[in-house]
């Protein structure tokens, strides 16, 4: 269970909330020429030093029933064109980083997730849209070995 702060607490049991919940995003790969900083929001917004750059977007988080697979489907605005340029000359997985704050507390995180990467993008003249998934290490291959008839006769 993830430990919500007083004030997250009073603005998501509120009536009304005078304060925006931000979604600040970091996206990261090897040929950025550096990290890419995006906030849905209509300003840029400073946090602990970084500044992320006002942009829209909409995350859609995935049902939390145990059964659907779990990925978050991100949704970016593509009208301005200056995204798409950095994400089309990438071919491996991109690292995003999305961390939640209160527009009047932006420094202090509030729920964060990570280990996430962004493994197929699709576009048109006007959205980015883009899966993103959870780093699945449970199925990623261990060691050079494999273990068939042929290497491990008394497995079998």
């Amino acid at each position: 269970m993830r430990a919500l702060t007083p004030e997250l607490l009073a603005e998501l049991y509120g009536q009304e909330s005078s304060t925006p919940f931000l979604m600040l995003m970091t996206l990261s790969h090897a040929s950025f020429a550096e990290d890419i900083y995006l906030v849905n929001n209509t300003v840029n917004v400073t946090s602990r030093g970084t500044t992320f750059e006002a942009f829209p977007l909409k995350v859609s988080l995935p049902a939390d029933d145990g059964e659907t697979q779990r990925e978050v489907q991100l949704e970016l605005d593509n009208t301005s064109l200056e995204l798409i340029s950095e994400l089309r000359l990438v071919s491996t997985p991109i690292d995003v980083k999305m961390e939640m704050v209160l527009s009047s507390r932006p420094n202090e995180v509030q729920i964060s997730l990570e280990d996430l990467k962004i493994k197929n993008i699709n576009y048109n003249k006007n959205q980015i849209t883009a899966k993103l998934y959870l780093d699945d290490f449970l199925n990623t291959a261990f060691g050079i070995e494999r273990y068939n008839p042929t290497n491990f006769p008394g497995l079998y």
